[in-house]
């Protein structure tokens, strides 16, 4: 059972879901644009959280994609789980050291690759964008996001509260309706 779930008051759902223990992670949601705004550039999100347990979410980069309809690749970078912490690095090393210089031979540094880390939000959970898509007229795709992570680094303690998919902020004096948001868990 690589994850449990269980009941929390600053979540907007009765449960979210705590990742236990694993080596690979893979998440993946999926929505279809006919139950979205036509005519409107979407971004979509993993909300998520860390647990005060949490480890092995910092060591190497996870890959987030999005794919419209069968194969388009709309977007594909790389974000960190977790923010740096050094007392918590210090600690690590002591017990991955030759492990963690291995994976981080094989991830080119954070800033020459652009890799993101999750931005705070005002309710207390985190988010990483996992791409954006622009949705037409007619359309009926489906959108596949994804975030995975298969480092082999062992990995607990995220806790996962969904995938908000919601229209891109525009530069302009108009604001996007904050009840077009699609959550799911």
């Amino acid at each position: 059972m690589y994850w449990s779930w269980r009941p929390t008051p600053e979540s907007r759902f009765r449960e979210v879901a705590e990742l236990r223990t694993v080596n690979w992670l893979e998440i993946e949601g999926k929505i279809r644009t006919g139950i979205l705004t036509p005519n409107t550039a979407y971004g979509a999100y993993l909300i998520m959280n860390v647990s005060h347990r949490a480890y092995g979410l910092d060591s190497a980069p996870s890959e987030v994609s999005i794919v419209v309809g069968k194969n388009r690749v709309q977007r594909r970078g790389k974000a960190y789980l977790d923010l740096k912490d050094d007392k918590k690095s210090k600690m690590e090393t002591l017990f991955y050291r030759n492990r963690r210089e291995v994976l981080r031979n094989r991830v080119v540094e954070v800033e020459e690759e652009n890799i993101t880390v999750p931005l705070k939000r005002e309710d207390g959970w985190m988010e990483i964008e996992l791409g954006e898509f622009f949705n037409g007229e007619d359309d009926d795709e489906e959108i596949k996001m994804k975030l995975m992570e298969v480092g082999y680094q062992l990995k607990g303690g995220l806790v996962i509260e969904g995938i908000e998919v919601r229209p891109r902020q525009i530069q302009s004096t108009h604001h996007s309706d904050p009840t077009n948001t699609k959550m799911f868990m």
